[in-house]
């Protein structure tokens, strides 16, 4: 009886060592604390990730170029978004995130919380890996890189009016065996982000490849060729001279960039341009491009950029061509995760008699 009584005893030790073990690596300071209550998945998933994160800036200064025209200096959320994510072993994975800001520079009002990026994919085999839900159209080397990695505070003005943001969709993307190529081919609905309905059932295309011929330590050149097709009825183009920023017609775009980095410089470019057949109306062509340099002057910590930029929203006329310089400096703290941003863009909105300065500043936090 005694030695049972012992063995019994030497199991609660046990038990006790291990449950005061368990409440160390949960933070718990107080051992007599309850151990506080683990989250666990819904479903059976392998996998589940909860997170975000927080673009929180301030602007002062003059219209730098027609996204900022009516906008006053000011305080505000760029961006705010909560997901979450997991994977199956069935080489299924999935997100669904929200922003809960409205991911615009117009001075909006009454904002509220929308879907950003929503998905279910496949990708059990390199050469082909499959998505369907609310993604970005395979058009722009800057707005298909994520909005935590881009070097300055906004991407390019080209880029916000030649490009297309998230629709609901499907793509298929792979790289070959050695990853010297890459592709993505997306097919949507054309409508924009959170439209579930199409507009006309013809479905918007676009493709992207990628070849990186050089892949070595400290060094990366990166080149890139994109385009996209579209038959649009009434879907949101703004600042192109639309009436009421809808544009109905067909669309023809294709761009190429390049991004080439070497020890601390990294050095990109890209031009897209794209190809307006509106209804009932002469068909036009809107051009844009940048060029753009970072250095880290202190490793990892603080990185300089320089970009010089131009957007023609149609080549048929003369003059009307927006120009801009953009200074900046980037102080990572934390690498990615905690990061802050200060750029002074100087440009000229067509039809200003004086260059415009703003001053962009942003702390990021990815969480």
């Amino acid at each position: 009886m005694e030695e049972r009584l012992k063995s019994l005893e030497q199991q609660v030790q046990q038990l006790a060592q291990e449950n005061a073990g368990l409440k160390q690596q949960l933070g718990v300071k107080d051992p007599a604390a309850p151990v506080p209550v683990v989250i666990q998945p819904g479903g059976n998933e392998s996998k589940l990730i909860i997170g975000g994160f927080l673009h929180a800036q301030a602007e002062f200064g003059r219209a730098a170029d027609a996204r900022w025209s009516g906008v006053h200096d000011r305080f505000f959320f760029r961006r705010a978004r909560v997901y979450v994510a997991g994977s199956f072993t069935e080489d299924i994975d999935f997100k669904a995130e929200l922003d809960l800001q409205g991911n615009t520079l117009s001075a909006g009002t009454g904002q509220l919380a929308r879907g950003n990026e929503i998905y279910i994919g496949w990708h059990r085999y390199p050469l082909a890996s499959f998505r369907f839900g609310q993604l970005k159209a395979a058009y722009g080397s800057e707005q298909l890189a994520s909005d935590t990695k881009v070097p300055t505070v906004e991407r390019f003005q080209a880029n916000d009016r030649l490009t297309d943001s998230r629709q609901l969709a499907v793509s298929v993307a792979g790289e070959s065996p050695d990853r010297m190529f890459t592709y993505l081919a997306v097919v949507a609905d054309g409508n924009g982000v959170n439209v579930s309905a199409n507009d006309n059932s013809k479905f918007q295309k676009s493709a992207r490849v990628t070849f990186t011929p050089l892949a070595a330590k400290g060094q990366k050149l990166v080149f890139g060729v994109n385009g996209l097709w579209a038959d649009d009825a009434n879907v949101t183009k703004a600042g192109l001279g639309f009436a009421g920023n809808t544009f109905t017609g067909r669309r023809d775009a294709w761009g190429v960039d390049a991004d080439w980095t070497v020890g601390a410089l990294e050095l990109s470019t890209e031009l897209l341009r794209e190809h307006f057949a509106p209804a009932g109306a002469a068909a036009f062509d809107a051009t844009g491009w940048h060029a753009t340099a970072a250095y880290f002057v202190v490793p990892a910590k603080l990185q300089a950029v320089v970009r010089r930029e131009a957007f023609d929203p149609t080549t048929m006329l003369a003059g009307n061509t927006a120009t801009s310089w953009t200074f900046g400096l980037n102080y990572f703290l934390r690498g990615d995760d905690l990061k802050l941003m200060v750029d002074y863009v100087i440009g000229r909105v067509p039809g200003a008699t004086d260059d415009g300065g703003r001053l962009l500043t942003r702390m990021q936090v990815v969480f």
